[in-house]
């Protein structure tokens, strides 16, 4: 074993499980790993939340080692603490070449105790039964008597009246079955992973379905990096299982495809467009779009947070909740669209005030143009169903959406430069030659996270918070004027 790294910990052992090569890394070489962007740190930070918000549910427990991050001294005093016979929170033991912090340890009766795991996910995942596997490995290695394993969960049906209420927003599911029966495999992986992260070089490990699964790898970048601009993976619909089998083959390039491969429709056009290097277009089915909008036009994206802990009352947790909308109103085919946009302020619910705005603005006749509709509807839908004085109005709008992924679906058009995706980021580009670049806030997620953080998180100074809520007013607006110039581009081809 390195010197620097004398254990294995949980989130180690779950990359060994992952991935050997990313494990050595890990050990051997972690500033080649690219750092932990944005959106991961912000799945990150809920984690940490959800776990504070669940000690609430065992009140008189101890916080083991706060702040100290030496591992001798946390399993110095987590030892000290085991006579106290209190629930502790991040306990720490070593046994072997293993090392855990259990997030909650709940006495039972005299002698015994229970491991609680608390995840901000909705379900059981096998990934947390192996990671509780090699806690029941470790503590009771280290002299613990232990009674039962549980995963504590969030539960998505819990739905906010007043303050939340931990007891109803968590389930705690008894796992100590499942969790037994991984237990024998943890000493033979944890003598294997130390074996591997011994060896002087990186274990030569192909790219296969484990790169995503259970969690995005940092180190796809490098691996992949082997493969063509258009290769098996960036074909539309193309069943992975298929991709990863044709490149073990070493077929890696789609234009290299033989016959044997099968291929849908809208697969073949794709391949044609790349060997021929011009778009697909196919006039009549865009003309019969287009045909179904009806002016004026009404060009409406929302952006949206979920956090784990709902923030207002008759919301779930992770419920998608409309902040934001930016709105282009086209009179006429060639008339200059008019915006009009809606960011929440302060941090009550902003759905009523939304609704009232889009009421007022949507008129009673015209199309309704968003991409990918059944978002929108989606989040209109839920909205009302709380506010259910907008009910009627939303039946009358959900009849006026029309879809503007639909002619890209359906592969009315295709550009190369898509790369097999017909989302807006790919598709905007590819048809006007202007994308998202130098965006500050150039994609939903980042939107919803930096949303969440000027409004409800500390320390954000008065000059921070607008500036983020300017770039995200940016953001909104160039999603919908992008629709305009690409229902615009679409009537010059038609």
């Amino acid at each position: 074993m390195p010197k620097s790294s004398p254990f294995i910990s949980k989130s180690k052992y779950l990359t060994g499980l992952q991935c050997h090569k990313l494990l050595w890394y890990n050990y051997n070489a972690k500033d080649e790993i690219p750092e932990v962007n944005a959106g991961q740190q912000a799945i990150f930070d809920q984690g940490h939340i959800v776990g504070e918000f669940a000690k609430q549910l065992f009140p008189g427990g101890i916080e083991v080692a706060k702040g100290i991050i030496a591992f001798d001294k946390v399993i110095e005093q987590s030892q000290k603490l085991i006579s106290e016979r209190k629930p502790l929170f991040e306990a720490a033991f070593k046994y072997e070449y293993a090392y855990a912090r259990v997030d909650i340890l709940n006495p039972v009766g005299k002698t015994k105790w229970d491991i609680i795991e608390v995840k901000s996910s909705t379900q059981v995942k096998d990934i947390n039964l192996h990671d509780l596997a090699l806690q029941w490995y470790t503590y009771s290695g280290a002299g613990l008597s232990l009674n039962k394993c549980y995963l504590m969960h969030i539960n998505n049906q819990y739905v906010r009246k007043g303050e939340i209420d931990p007891k109803k927003l968590f389930i705690q599911e008894d796992v100590t079955a499942q969790v037994l029966e991984y237990l024998s495999q943890v000493e033979d992986k944890l003598e294997e992973m130390v074996s591997v992260i011994a060896k002087r070089s990186y274990p030569r490990i192909p790219i296969g379905p484990h790169c995503s699964d259970p969690y995005d790898c940092p180190l796809t970048d490098m691996c992949w990096d082997f493969l063509p601009k258009h290769n098996p993976f960036t074909l539309y619909r193309f069943k992975s299982e298929t991709a990863f089998s044709l490149v073990k083959k070493g077929v890696t390039d789609v234009l290299s495809f033989g016959d044997e491969i099968s291929l849908n429709e809208k697969q073949q056009i794709q391949i044609n467009s790349i060997r021929s290097k011009k778009p697909h277009i196919d006039k009549n089915g865009i003309k019969s779009f287009l045909n179904e909008l009806i002016y004026p036009l009404y060009y409406l994206d929302f952006e949206t947070i979920g956090p784990a802990l709902p923030l207002f009352d008759d919301s779930r947790p992770y419920e998608q909740i409309p902040f934001q909308f930016s709105l282009h109103i086209q009179q006429t085919p060639d008339a200059k669209p008019e915006h009009i946009s809606f960011l929440a302020e302060g941090m009550d619910d902003p759905r009523p005030e939304l609704l009232r705005l889009l009421k007022k603005n949507l008129g009673t006749k015209g199309s309704i143009v968003t991409y990918n509709a059944s978002f929108e509807k989606d989040k209109l839908n839920k909205a009302t169903e709380v506010f259910t004085e907008y009910k009627k109005w939303n039946k009358g709008i959900q009849e006026r959406i029309v879809d503007l992924l639909d002619p890209f679906r359906a592969f009315y058009y295709y550009h190369p430069s898509q790369m097999g995706s017909a989302s807006i980021k790919a598709v905007l580009p590819a048809i006007t030659g202007k994308g998202y670049e130098g965006m500050e806030i150039a994609d939903g997620g980042t939107a919803s996270n930096e949303y969440l953080r000027v409004t409800f998180g500390e320390n954000v100074t008065e000059a921070e918070r607008k500036n983020v809520r300017k770039q995200l007013e940016d953001y909104c607006e160039l999603d919908t004027i992008a629709m305009a110039r690409i229902v615009w581009k679409l009537g010059k081809m038609a």
